[in-house]
């Protein structure tokens, strides 16, 4: 009797130990599951928070700074294969015809110091700061009309550096348009050789001025990356030269965000006689350039 008591008591505590042992099994499935619960209803709408708040800046990362600012600043470096036509005199000399074709600017352009052509804009929403500068020193052979023949040859260093400001009165995803209004500063110094049967005569002549201006320059989008950009300016109005004027026309590529290219025609005249220096000229020509805008 004794034998199966102890048989049986040993039974009932294995019973009661395997109870335990399945409720312990049970406690800890449930706060697995529990602890699985907490972690999805709380960590994973944290984690994707990050994940869109960190594809957001990356997304903004990849947009230029000045995209999502009102503040912009462009820079231009171009190359005018400018020819050169018109009158040019000094005082004692008679008016010269000078006629150089741009087909001809490597062979007439002075090469020291070198040509600079540069421009730039700094922008706030509609409202713009615009500088083009040009250096360009060219060497061009004509005539002097008059009862005996004259050669001519002359010599001439130009700079021209125009400031501006312009409002945009149009502005959408397609067409930009802008009106300006600036000044232009030009300082020529000019060598005339004239040559006939008897003599050779030389004069040379200095001179700088500012024309103010008023202009209007718009672009339009082709569509693929291609523009269409114009521009035409007039000025002098009789306080620097009596008159000055260009016109501009270009294609655009866009290469990225930034960057562009672009390709076109310039036609810049201008109408000055004062102080012993005549010039009633134009320059025009292929234009090509680059831009870059951050």
């Amino acid at each position: 009797m004794a034998t199966v008591r102890a048989l049986g008591g040993k039974m009932i505590l294995n019973r009661a130990q395997g109870t335990r042992d399945v409720r312990g099994t049970r406690m800890k499935v449930v706060i697995g599951a529990a602890t699985i619960a907490m972690v999805l209803i709380f960590g994973l709408p944290e984690a994707w928070g990050q994940e869109a708040s960190g594809q957001d800046s990356q997304a903004k990362d990849q947009k230029p700074p000045w995209a999502e600012s009102p503040w912009s600043v462009g820079l231009t470096s171009y190359v005018w294969f400018a020819g050169m036509s018109g009158d040019v005199g000094v005082r004692g000399l008679p008016t010269a015809e000078i006629d150089v074709d741009f087909s001809e600017i490597f062979e007439n352009i002075d090469w020291f110091p070198p040509p600079v052509m540069l421009a730039g804009e700094v922008r706030y929403d509609r409202i713009a700061f615009l500088t083009d500068f040009i250096y360009m020193g060219l060497e061009g052979d004509g005539a002097s009309p008059g009862p005996l023949p004259l050669t001519a040859e002359a010599e001439l260093k130009t700079m021209v550096w125009t400031f501006a400001g312009s409002y945009r009165v149009i502005q959408d995803d397609t067409v930009n348009l802008d009106l300006l209004a600036g000044v232009r500063l030009w300082m020529m110094d000019v060598n005339l050789t004239l040559t006939g049967p008897l003599a050779v005569r030389q004069g040379g002549r200095s001179e700088s001025w500012i024309d103010p201006l008023v202009g209007i320059a718009g672009r339009v989008k082709l569509g693929g990356g291609f523009a269409l950009k114009a521009e035409g300016d007039v000025g002098g109005f009789g306080v620097g030269a009596d008159l000055d004027w260009q016109v501009l026309g270009v294609i655009q590529y866009q290469l990225n965000e930034s960057i562009s290219l672009e390709a076109g025609y310039r036609y810049l005249a201008v109408d000055f006689d004062d102080g012993g220096l005549i010039l009633d000229i134009a320059m025009h020509g292929p234009i090509i350039g680059g831009s870059i805008r951050f």
